[in-house]
């Protein structure tokens, strides 16, 4: 499956005192990536929030390896690295890279689709599911089982 990835650069208000990219603003870009995907396959947050339904995360893990500087750019990218069958539940893991190439972060999300009236999580309806679906897998991807 094809890699899906997009290029940002980093702006004077993502800044820490330390003169690199603050923390936060690397989870930041990588819910931004998340939320351009939804959106080219369909899924814009007006439209789901029509739909009744949303993303809700559960965990998001971000480990840090290389600085970004304002003005830099990096690429970030996104792969699923588990989820049930029916996109219940599913972690995503993005990468955000320098332009080198270099490795700068790793953000690892879990979530599951969220019914906004019920505030209950749900069985998305079959595109959400093939939408989760057509996320590229990783390496180690697994299907998580069926909840009992």
């Amino acid at each position: 499956m094809a890699e899906y990835k997009r290029q940002f650069q980093s702006i004077w208000a993502n800044l820490d005192p330390n003169g690199h990219m603050r923390h936060t603003a690397y989870n930041d870009y990588a819910a931004q990536l998340r939320v351009t995907y939804f959106e080219e396959h369909g899924f814009s947050f007006a439209h789901l929030i029509e739909m009744g339904i949303g993303p809700i995360l559960f965990r998001e893990e971000t480990r840090f390896f290389k600085e970004i500087r304002i003005g830099e750019k990096l690429e970030v990218d996104i792969a699923l690295v588990k989820a049930r069958r029916n996109a219940t539940k599913w972690t995503f893991r993005q990468k955000i890279y320098k332009m080198d190439g270099s490795l700068s972060a790793q953000v690892e999300v879990d979530g599951a689709w969220l019914d906004l009236q019920s505030r209950k999580v749900i069985v998305p309806p079959q595109k959400i599911i093939d939408m989760v679906n057509s996320i590229p897998k990783t390496e180690d991807f697994e299907w998580l089982p069926d909840k009992a």
